[in-house]
């Protein structure tokens, strides 16, 4: 792309009338015909990643989806495997779990207590420490985020994403070989490691290849197809655990993740570019025809896409520059308000959804079920995926064009925020009932129920999250990600670890109530930011965008994701 700096007067800007122009991310989605208009606008070049064809832009994703569900599902299942590890660990056979009985042994108990799987006359292993099997691939991959996402600005998205995915699969069998805990651990937090980048780096994806009417369709695909691969293992997982061994759960995932390894090798494009301002806000700065959406390719100019151009390394050289400014650019970010909110949801959806995941099968014991078939406690997940994908897909995107149309063609990220409404509520009341039916001992039918309320307000929230953010800031959207991803992974590793401590100290409910209430004090931000985020946006914007000059507005080619 060319360097050379490009004047736009302001009559010629959609943004560019008052302060309009210091709102980032405020884009004139619908034009006067009423008809969507592509923002980010495609360049004429047949290598813009927004110019592959809407199958191959579809097939990265799935390909992506299928190997980031595989981590993802690493995480859910561990996770509910912690009473076969608080077992293995205890020197204790993990295959007597199908004949424990969990309900004589907590009977009498007002505390739900997960340490009631341990047989009497049987020092336990620290529960703290065994939880960190399902909690330490989050600080991994929290961890990994800050440094592999300014690699992706630098070097591509190709080789970090093939590089870390390389280290998923290894952690995995390193975890199925351990012969110790400390081994184990060590395992898992390389598996997070190479989780890390599939999990920050799907987003900024589908941003470089979506337009922005379609990102939230692409998220919700991305996040309900993860459920497929999490049901079928998940059921699995108990089974083969308590009648075979835990580790042909992580050879299967492995496997698996060698194969999804090999089709992000055949089907993942490269997909970093830089775009200048006004294309990121959607102005028409090449010759279009009238009707035209679009400018048209121009191959002989800017060479055709190849074999090498889509799947190559390192084919649009390297952004060493743009990679440390990203990383700056993560820190000044972090105290945005509405990142700052937004990390704080996350945070607190991630860690109600570990809560659940680990304590489900103690709550399913309890009710007399057998170790071997609480792997149907995904079920809920089923439900709550296909609500994702349609409540955080193609109904989210018909709220916020519909919120759109209302205010003149003008969009505004805020728009997503009603979608959150709802997956809010949801989270608090699937608070309330999880831990009272777990607490209780109320039939098993209303602690599923919990956990689809749970699941689904997770999923959706995370959807909406990641949309409302890079429309936020789509210069930064790389800075943004890692700070909504990273911070809210942290803050749940610490929290979440402790989880199955608090239970046994404070009782279920005590503790899934403090979260409802977390839920309730954070749902406030939504009509706080709803009304006032796009004066935020302009402070904030003010501090680092610096783009007027002399009534002109400079065109500077930056990389999409700094």
């Amino acid at each position: 792309m060319a360097e050379k700096e490009n004047y736009l007067t302001r009559s010629e800007t959609v943004d560019s009338i008052g302060s309009e122009a210091k709102a980032v991310g405020s884009t004139n989605l619908v034009d006067e015909n009423g008809e969507i208009r592509l923002i980010p606008m495609p360049t004429p070049d047949p290598k813009d990643p927004l110019n592959l064809p809407e199958k191959q832009k579809w097939l990265a994703i799935g390909v992506l989806c299928f190997f980031g569900s595989l981590a993802l599902s690493a995480e859910v299942i561990i996770g509910s495997l912690i009473p076969v590890f608080l077992l293995e660990y205890s020197g204790v056979d993990p295959r007597i779990l199908n004949n424990v009985d969990f309900v004589a042994s907590s009977k009498g108990s007002v505390d739900f207590n997960p340490l009631s799987v341990i047989p009497p006359g049987v020092m336990p292993a620290d529960l703290h420490e065994v939880s960190l099997l399902a909690t330490i691939p989050l600080i991994a991959n929290g961890v990994a985020s800050y440094f592999l996402v300014p690699l992706s600005i630098g070097m591509g998205r190709r080789p970090v994403l093939l590089f870390t995915g390389a280290l998923a699969w290894i952690g995995g069998l390193w975890a199925g070989t351990s012969t110790t805990l400390h081994s184990h651990l060590a395992g898992r937090a390389l598996q997070g490691l190479g989780a890390g980048a599939v999990e920050a780096l799907i987003p900024l994806i589908v941003q470089d290849i979506m337009f922005i009417h379609q990102r939230n369709r692409a998220m919700s695909a991305v996040v309900s197809s993860q459920g497929i691969i999490i049901i079928a293992l998940g059921i699995a997982a108990p089974y083969v655990s308590a009648n075979f061994t835990w580790r042909i759960l992580y050879y299967a995932t492995s496997g698996f993740g060698i194969l999804a390894w090999g089709l992000l090798i055949a089907f993942l494009p490269e997909t970093r570019w830089r775009r200048s301002q006004e294309e990121l806000s959607g102005q028409k700065i090449y010759p279009l025809e009238p009707g035209q959406k679009r400018p048209t390719l121009e191959p002989e100019t800017y060479g055709p896409r190849t074999l090498w151009t889509t799947i190559g390394f390192f084919q649009f050289g390297f952004q060493w520059k743009e990679a440390g400014l990203s990383m700056l650019d993560t820190l000044r970010t972090t105290f945005f308000p509405a990142i700052v909110w937004s990390t704080l949801a996350n945070s607190a959806f991630v860690i109600i959804n570990q809560a659940a995941q680990q304590l489900g099968s103690f709550a399913l014991l309890a009710q007399g079920w057998q170790f071997q078939y609480t792997g149907l406690s995904v079920m809920p997940t089923v439900l709550a995926t296909v609500a994702v994908y349609f409540l955080g897909g193609p109904v989210s995107d018909r709220v916020s064009l519909a919120i759109t149309r209302r205010h003149g063609g003008v969009r505004e990220p805020e728009f997503h925020l009603p979608n959150m409404i709802i997956p809010f509520a949801f989270g608090i009341l699937g608070c309330f009932v999880f831990g009272y039916s777990a607490q209780n001992n109320l039939h098993w039918a209303f602690i599923l129920l919990g956990s689809f309320f749970v699941i689904f307000a997770f999923l959706t929230v995370l959807t909406v999250v990641n949309v409302f953010v890079v429309e936020s800031y789509p210069r930064w959207a790389g800075p943004v990600l890692v700070n909504v991803s990273s911070i809210r992974i942290i803050i749940a590793f610490f929290l979440s670890s402790e989880v199955t401590t608090w239970v046994a100290e404070k009782g279920v409910l005590n503790t899934f109530a403090i979260y409802a209430e977390a839920l309730l004090v954070l749902s406030l931000g939504i009509p706080v930011l709803y009304f006032t985020g796009k004066k935020i946006r302009i402070w904030t914007a003010g501090s680092v965008k610096g783009q007027s000059d002399g009534g002109k507005l400079k065109r500077v080619d930056t990389m999409d994701s700094v």
